[in-house]
C-alpha cells in the first residue's frame, strides 16, 4: 500500500529543501509518532534515508570537528543536506503532522501535544 507524501512540492516555501521533504516523508507511519517525539526534547531523528540533527545531538567531538550548527539540519545519506532556521523547521514539522493526522485522525490529541512541547522547546512563534 502506498502512503501519501507528508510534504508535497505544493508546501515547499523555496527550492533546495529537498533534504528536508525527502527526511520528513520517509518517515513510516508505524513510527511517526516515536520517531518525532525526541524533538520535545531537542534531539533529533534518523530514518532510512537520512536524519534530522538538532545543535543539541553534537558532541564535543562534533563541534571540534564540524563546527557548531546554528539551526537545524537535514541530511541525506548521499551527502545532500540543508540547514533551516527553527521558524522553518517548525512550519515543516507542523505540515508534515497535519498530514499524518488526516490519515490518523486517533493520533489528532498526541501529535498537537508534541507540536505545542517542539514549539516550546524552540521558541517559535
Amino acid at each position: 500500500m502506498k502512503r501519501e507524501c507528508r510534504l508535497n512540492d505544493s508546501d515547499m516555501l523555496a527550492e533546495g529543501l529537498f533534504p528536508l521533504q525527502e527526511v520528513f516523508n520517509s518517515i513510516r507511519d508505524k513510527a511517526f509518532i516515536k520517531t518525532i517525539r525526541p524533538l520535545c526534547h531537542g534531539t533529533g531523528f534518523g530514518v532510512e534515508f537520512g536524519a534530522c540533527t538538532l545543535p543539541g545531538d553534537l558532541d564535543d567531538y562534533d563541534k571540534v570537528m564540524y563546527g557548531s550548527l546554528y539551526g537545524i539540519e537535514f541530511g541525506l545519506h548521499d551527502g545532500q543536506s540543508v540547514v533551516v532556521d527553527y521558524q522553518i523547521f517548525y512550519y515543516y514539522l507542523k505540515k508534515a503532522c497535519e498530514a499524518y493526522v488526516r490519515s490518523h485522525p486517533k493520533d489528532k490529541d498526541e501529535i498537537k501535544s508534541i507540536l505545542d512541547e517542539v514549539k516550546a522547546q524552540l521558541g517559535v512563534d
